[in-house]
């Protein structure tokens, strides 16, 4: 024991005298363990989201007590059974939203705050909420957190609605609601005692029939496992867990080169302690040891640093997820030792690997490990090029197509200096030379810079195609000139809006809430109405560019048809001709798809028919307003004031067609912010590694300058020769990082998106940003690697020649 305990002093004192190694290394697989701790983390904790419960108290929620499908809420009387049943675990929610007298939109909820003085040890998070207050401060204020503070830009410590003001109390965790008590928000609301949901905690099974039995009905009981936002969001989480894992092979990439110097640097201090009387047992122990412990330390700290990064990217994350994927709470992504375990077991697979690497054996075998690697990632993409069904099949797709150029890069940019140069000068003779000798070293940066801008490419091609496909489909699909949403839109506004001499047409547009049985799963499904017949429905752009014809929305006495949007049709193998059986608590009818539409946004199924279905079938709907279309040369402007002066309407209840479009562009940018903030680490780490690498090359690179410089080559020269050679490794490693960015790009528009998300486009390249980005990254790669060559550079010649 005292043998190991002294090879690990010897250790540390090594680390002592390289402190900057050990940053270089720790910096590198920490970088990397970051992304992949936040991109887990954020998934972890959507899963957990309802370990706490609205009220914020440490009571984790079971069930929820939802409305039958196309209702909107509860009556105040099953509450009033329930608690006369005993069942004390219920807690009502109300939820709306209230725009105050400032015009500011504010989302609430109302909840029983007689729960934070009553539950004893269970108390709210963090705030100043659970500090005592007296029952008029605790039932009249609106508890929000400081992040929805600083948005709704609040000068002030109340809010004011109906001409009276209501005190605000910061609260963590409060998320993007307004916590209140619920009889305050049933006043706001004019809910009249109706309830959104109610919350059920702890929960037993024997309980569980019970409140079935006596819910009947009159309302739903979900498990709080089975929500539609974990039906939706996985995409999303698997797009981002791709991505992280991609940045986290990155990072690897860069601990890589520090690695290759502290493994040179060790040799002869292993060789001394062996010579010494240190047993090879003892030795392999201590570096097992040494490993584990910076294995767990990178893993640690890169779980801190994706705490932070994952919190800071939460309000782009939250208004994504709550927009698309219906997230009902918020997230919050705390230090995790499960994330830290998972860091330091892939970060030992990585030292693992590298010291295999390094055996004789494994040396002699790398030019057959490398065929046989390229072999098997050509056999394996060509199958899955035609069997890829899932998402995960889909990604192993993107990293066949990523090996197959690991494996051409090296030797393709070798070959460019081994052939020979329309050139005698001596300069340029050298420089072919000793690039040779020094690409190994710069393998490692080569591959990061690679991966790194070819997906950074590949999101590119994907993020530019969704954009030209989303302006396409917002042109067709929001072709009305005015949308108007009244409180209470009914026929008669209707045919008086049609009367109207400017106007042409008048749409609605119904939604109404229903379920289909697809394959022993109950699918819930969007039943929408736009008119009676198709000539409502022709924004509407259906697959192949068909047009839209009176016989997909025809009803006859002994079939209904109905059109299904382009993820319902790829998520669920529905066809044209396939008949569905669409229910709504005891209501239900038979339809047979005759269309499928793109519904680009949507993630879950939709179904269109016309507005007599939804009324003859006397399912419960919304209406939520309807769609005006003009005579050409109308002043849609004018009318407008028009409409809200005969109607009483608000400002906000008259949608104007470009403002309505710009409104959907942003929620959709704000789709890929995330995306983007992930390729920029990935890119950072990667030209953080060009540095390293040239860090690392500077003993090796003191001989052959020094002799450049006794035969007289200026110091000018030497630098622009240094850089001509960066340049030109770098420069053939982004003409090669083109073709591959293109073909993930097609991977991901052709298999990922569809399958995943079940949208399908066309690929569109703007070859003006791909090489404008490559230009930047060149740019930045060249100032980063002349850093390190500079200081070299500048040093005495006769300090040089010393080395030699």
């Amino acid at each position: 024991m005292s043998e190991l305990r002294l090879i690990l002093l010897i250790y540390a004192q090594y680390y002592r005298r390289h402190k900057g190694l050990l940053v270089l290394f720790l910096i590198g697989l920490s970088l990397g363990s970051a992304l992949l701790s936040a991109t887990l983390g954020l998934n972890q904790e959507a899963s957990k989201r309802y370990q706490t419960s609205t009220a914020l108290l440490a009571q984790p929620v079971s069930h929820f007590i939802r409305p039958p499908l196309g209702k909107t809420g509860l009556p105040f009387s099953i509450w009033q059974r329930l608690s006369a049943a005993g069942f004390e675990q219920v807690h009502p929610v109300l939820e709306g939203r209230l725009r105050s007298d400032d015009d500011k939109q504010v989302a609430i909820r109302g909840i029983n705050l007689l729960q934070w003085q009553t539950a004893g040890a269970a108390r709210p998070l963090s705030g100043d909420a659970g500090q005592p207050h007296s029952d008029a401060y605790l039932f009249d204020t609106l508890f929000i957190s400081p992040e929805l503070t600083a948005r709704l830009q609040l000068g002030a410590s109340a809010l004011r609605f109906d001409g009276e003001n209501y005190p605000v109390s910061l609260l963590e965790g409060a998320g993007h609601y307004a916590l209140m008590d619920i009889s305050l928000a049933d006043r706001l609301l004019k809910a009249q005692g109706q309830i959104s949901y109610f919350e059920v905690t702890g929960l037993n099974a024997l309980q569980r029939q019970q409140l079935v039995d006596m819910l009947g009905s009159a309302a739903r009981l979900e498990s709080a496992k089975v929500q539609t936002f974990d039906a939706l969001s996985g995409a999303f989480f698997f797009n981002l867990q791709a991505l992280a894992l991609l940045g986290y092979v990155v990072g690897a990439f860069l601990s890589l080169n520090a690695i290759k110097l502290a493994y040179q640097s060790r040799l002869s201090l292993q060789q001394q302690m062996a010579t010494l009387g240190c047993q090879r047992s003892q030795l392999l122990k201590a570096l097992c040891l040494e490993v584990a412990i910076l294995s767990v330390l990178a893993a640690t700290l890169g779980n801190l640093l994706g705490v932070l990064m994952a919190n800071a990217m939460m309000g782009d994350i939250s208004t994504v997820l709550s927009s698309f994927y219906q997230l009902d709470r918020a997230l919050t992504v705390r230090f995790d030792a499960v994330l830290v375990l998972i860091g330091s077991v892939l970060n030992l697979v990585i030292l693992a690997g590298f010291v295999a690497l390094q055996t004789r054996l494994m040396q002699q075998l790398a030019k057959w490990l490398t065929l046989a690697l390229l072999s098997l990632a050509c056999v394996g993409g060509l199958l899955l090029l035609h069997l890829a069904q899932t998402k995960w099949q889909a990604l192993l797709l993107c990293v066949c197509v990523l090996l197959v150029f690991f494996a051409l890069t090296p030797p393709l940019v070798r070959l460019v200096f081994q052939v020979r140069w329309p050139t005698r000068a001596p300069l340029l003779g050298w420089l072919r030379a000793d690039s040779l000798t020094q690409l190994p070293a710069l393998l490692s940066s080569v591959l990061a810079i690679l991966m790194a801008v070819g997906a950074a490419i590949g999101m590119q091609v994907m993020v530019g195609s969704f954009s030209s496909a989303l302006d396409a489909h917002l042109q067709t699909r929001l072709n009305a000139d005015l949308y108007v949403r009244p409180d209470n839109p009914t026929a008669q506004m209707r045919q008086a809006l049609a009367d109207m001499q400017a106007v042409k047409q008048v749409g609605i547009y119904w939604s109404a809430q229903s379920e289909v049985q697809m394959a022993n799963e109950t699918v819930p499904v969007t039943l929408m109405s736009f008119g009676e017949d198709y000539r409502y429905h022709q924004h509407l752009t259906l697959l192949n560019r068909q047009p839209l014809e009176a016989v997909h929305l025809n009803r006859s006495n002994d079939s209904i048809t109905c059109l299904v949007n382009e993820p319902g049709m790829r998520r669920y193998g529905l066809i044209v001709g396939s008949k569905l059986d669409v229910q709504q608590g005891q209501h239900a009818f038979h339809c047979q798809i005759t269309g499928v539409f793109y519904d680009y946004g949507e993630p879950g199924v939709s179904l269109v028919v016309s507005n007599s279905v939804i009324t003859q079938q006397a399912f419960l709907y919304e209406a939520v307003g309807f769609m005006l279309t003009f005579h050409e040369g109308v002043d849609s402007e004018q009318l407008a004031d028009v409409i809200s002066q005969r109607w009483s309407l608000a400002g906000h209840q008259l949608i104007h067609n470009q403002v309505f479009k710009r409104f959907a562009k942003q929620l959709f940018s704000q789709t890929f912010l995330v995306t983007h903030a992930l390729n920029i680490c990935i890119m950072l780490i990667a030209l953080f590694g060009v540095w390293v690498s040239f860090l690392t090359l500077g003993r090796q690179q003191l001989q052959p300058m020094a002799v450049l410089q006794t035969l007289g080559v200026t110091q000018g020269q030497l630098l622009v020769l240094k850089l001509s050679q960066a340049g030109l490794i770098l420069g053939l490693t982004l003409l090669l990082a083109v073709p591959l960015g293109i073909l993930l790009g097609w991977v991901l528009l052709t298999y990922v998106m569809p399958i995943a998300f079940g949208w399908s486009m066309a690929m569109v390249l703007s070859w003006r940003d791909i090489w404008g980005f490559c230009a930047v990254v060149l740019l930045l790669a060249l100032v980063v690697s002349a850093i390190p060559l500079l200081k070299l550079i500048r040093r005495n010649v006769a300090d040089n020649v010393a080395q030699l």
